[in-house]
């Protein structure tokens, strides 16, 4: 490697940590000082509605994010192809959240029975908050893939940095006004969101050209790309906000704000999970095959060695999370590290599986294997763990951790398999 690759590789790093790290901090920041300005009932009900959110983000989106970029592959240059595919994601989503809302508004009206005095009004106000918020977040997801697959990380990040900085200094405001709620903090979150999806949608102008009309052969060639993952993609989806949403079904307002709580400490994390999207995504898509392997080795190593640092700072070093949380929550040390223990593992699991998707390694049977080992291991821990408490609901996520990361590995067995007979067609070819 010369000199001028070096210095191109720090430059790149560097402006992912800088700007994820500014991005993180401030989220982070921002999730933290919630938990001291705002009641255990609001922060349970705005945690409530962040996972009601996730979900059909999640459940509308299926993938579309991670297939535009393993589609385009190495045609990434080519306006017309990368804005054919982006129109038709958009495109299918707009179905599917069609279908996909409804659902949503029905689980907050299950969730807004167990936390009062919220009615219907308040009711009325979140759900239109998270549907608008959806939406837009669907712009940032689509639109931000042409700067990253064009290494623009400056224009990428300024939007994401921006967005986070109006958070925080919305609750601030809303904190001193005196008008700090559930409601009022998801509002400035959509504000926030809306702000963000507009501003890639603008940045993006100059790397793709969006047709007016969704293109039926790449609808077609998205829809056979993920219909295999689509059973572990529901299950995804619903995953991940299990824990929140067994606690609100089994507990009470103060183990919903508690098992939230926990959650915020996760986010810290978040920085590794973005280099998963942000650096190792982009870097396999445009890989050739010859080169795959030996990067392969490389990166999961790295990858391994910092989640096991991870895991160890829970170990030796929990206090240092704890103050983080405040003294409301200063007991929730077993809460805590179970939590990192979880964001390590599936660190280590969504790497090998953006590194999957962007090489195309899509089978049949890896959605459905996931759904059920993580539907048996759940089962035993509905079993045998008691739900109604945060320490034994987080435990769960450990063990379903686990399952996720044993399919993985199966999963990448079966990839490198395909790998080497491809490798051996193109000897043969050459």
């Amino acid at each position: 490697m010369n000199l001028s690759k070096i210095f191109h590789l720090g430059k790149k790093l560097s402006t992912f940590v800088g700007g994820q790290s500014a991005v993180q901090l401030l989220n982070a920041a921002t999730g933290l000082l919630l938990l001291r300005l705002m009641t255990k009932a609001d922060f349970a009900i705005y945690a409530i509605a962040l996972g009601i959110q996730g979900m059909i983000t999640i459940l509308t989106d299926i993938g579309f994010g991670g297939a535009i970029s393993g589609l385009v592959g190495t045609r990434y240059q080519d306006k017309d192809v990368l804005g054919s595919y982006i129109k038709t994601a958009s495109h299918l989503r707009q179905v599917l959240l069609l279908f996909i809302c409804g659902a949503g508004i029905l689980l907050a009206i299950a969730f807004r029975s167990r936390i009062e005095p919220y009615g219907r009004q308040e009711l009325i106000l979140l759900s239109l908050a998270v549907l608008l918020t959806v939406q837009f977040q669907a712009w940032a997801s689509y639109y931000e893939i042409p700067l990253l697959l064009n290494g623009k990380l400056v224009s990428f990040y300024s939007p994401q940095i921006a967005a986070a900085a109006l958070r925080i200094v919305s609750s601030l405001v809303l904190y001193y006004m005196h008008s700090i709620s559930a409601v009022t903090v998801i509002m400035a979150n959509t504000l926030s969101i809306v702000l963000m999806g507009v501003c890639y949608r603008i940045l993006a102008r100059r790397w793709i050209k969006v047709p007016r009309v969704a293109s039926r052969e790449h609808g077609k060639e998205m829809i056979r790309f993920l219909v295999p993952l689509l059973p572990g993609t529901v299950y995804q989806a619903l995953q991940g906000q299990i824990s929140l949403f067994l606690i609100a079904v089994f507990g009470h307002v103060g183990q919903i704000a508690e098992v939230a709580a926990a959650g915020r400490i996760g986010q810290l994390f978040l920085l590794l999970n973005s280099s998963n999207s942000v650096l190792i995504g982009p870097y396999f898509a445009k890989s050739t095959r010859s080169l795959f392997r030996n990067r392969y080795v490389k990166a999961m190593s790295a990858v391994s060695v910092i989640g096991l640092m991870v895991v160890a700072s829970a170990k030796l070093f929990p206090g240092a999370y704890l103050i983080l949380l405040g003294a409301r929550y200063s007991n929730l040390t077993p809460q805590v590290q179970l939590v990192i223990y979880a964001s390590a593992i599936g660190y280590v699991t969504g790497a090998m599986w953006t590194i999957a998707v962007t090489r195309k390694w899509i089978f049949w049977w890896s959605g459905s294997m996931q759904v059920i080992v993580l539907t048996l291991v759940q089962f035993v821990c509905v079993m045998f763990l008691p739900l109604n408490t945060s320490e034994g609901v987080l435990k769960m996520n450990i063990y379903t951790a686990f399952g996720a990361l044993s399919v993985q590995i199966m999963h990448v067995f079966q990839g490198f398999s395909v790998h080497a007979k491809a490798e051996a067609a193109e000897a043969i070819a050459s």
